[in-house]
């Protein structure tokens, strides 16, 4: 995997953009594209198209690194009694002089997780994108259902692309071993934080279904006549499912294990990650999968109270 495109006679004062950042430049590019084209198609304010774009991408930044504080919570706060240490050090108690504290050792600073590059936790920053959104549509009185319609297939395609960001990176967030052998689903990954053992492709299993969901939406969906709100909660229900099924496979902790997890349940570094990957298992809903519950619940209580699977009647 590639973490950085190096730029030449750059290379000494900058490793270069990230590949990450790079996609989701590309992600970004294709709502700004595709988003004005179908709310003109729609008969609605194209131009609203590129400040919609703008607070989706804010919004997912700050929710997701909001929601990933939330994630590694316990990592971060390790020390019993001494809850505001990590508020007034960069690094947490990773600053902390006591050889005796070997949590310390391995544990996470608020700020510098905070303010890093990595770690983001999708689910975050679409609850806050979708909530920018929501209050600029609000100001302008524009009507809220077909707005939200016409950004499903945009939705999508972002999601795709940003999720190929991951993989080609080489951020880390694939899924555990298994002895299963399924060519481009099943990898060894060689990256920023590699594998060391064959684990779960989840970054492009995510995405392929993401594209899928997308020539739905393109191709199909947004011809059909639903009616209003229909085709949003079609995404969040789909979305939800895809999400729920896929972290299955995933490494995150369960908020409230339903088995004994595993001996090791937080990420080690490099070295230690074939023996982590191997004993690690599915123990518990992750909170993204309780997300992708409320989220495909909250998309049946919608479908079925407004009747969305029925057209709107033409004259």
């Amino acid at each position: 995997m590639i973490d950085r495109i190096p730029i030449p006679f750059l290379e000494s004062i900058w490793g270069g953009p990230s590949t990450f950042s790079i996609l989701m430049l590309i992600a970004f590019l294709t709502g700004s594209k595709l988003l004005p084209l179908e709310y003109k198609r729609k008969g609605l304010v194209p131009e609203a198209a590129d400040t919609i774009v703008f607070l989706g991408v804010l919004g997912t930044l700050v929710g997701a690194k909001i929601f990933y504080i939330f994630e590694i919570w316990d990592q971060i706060f390790v020390v019993p009694g001494m809850f505001a240490y990590p508020w007034t050090h960069w690094n947490g108690f990773q600053e902390l002089a006591d050889p005796a504290c070997e949590a310390c050792k391995t544990s996470m600073g608020l700020w510098s997780s905070l303010f890093n590059g990595g770690g983001l936790v999708f689910y975050g920053g679409f609850l806050f994108g979708t909530l920018f959104i929501y209050f600029y549509l609000k100001w302008n009185e524009y009507d809220l259902g077909k707005y939200y319609d016409g950004m499903a297939p945009t939705m999508a395609i972002g999601y795709a692309i940003g999720r190929l960001g991951c993989f080609v990176s080489g951020d880390g967030c694939y899924g555990f071993h298994t002895d299963a052998n399924i060519p481009l689903l099943v990898f060894q990954f060689q990256g920023a934080h590699p594998s060391g053992v064959p684990v779960w492709n989840t970054p492009v299993i995510e995405s392929i279904i993401s594209f899928g969901y997308f020539f739905y939406f393109h191709y199909y969906a947004r011809f059909q006549n639903f009616k209003k709100w229909s085709i949003f909660f079609q995404y969040i229900a789909l979305h939800g499912f895809a999400r729920l099924c896929i972290e299955f496979l995933r490494v995150n902790k369960a908020v409230i294990p339903f088995i004994d997890p595993p001996q090791m349940v937080n990420i080690p570094d490099a070295s230690g990650n074939p023996t982590f990957l191997t004993g690690y298992y599915w123990h518990g809903f992750s909170q993204s999968q309780y997300i992708s519950i409320a989220f495909i619940l909250v998309s049946a209580i919608f479908f079925f109270k407004m009747k969305l699977w029925e057209k709107e009647k033409t004259a």
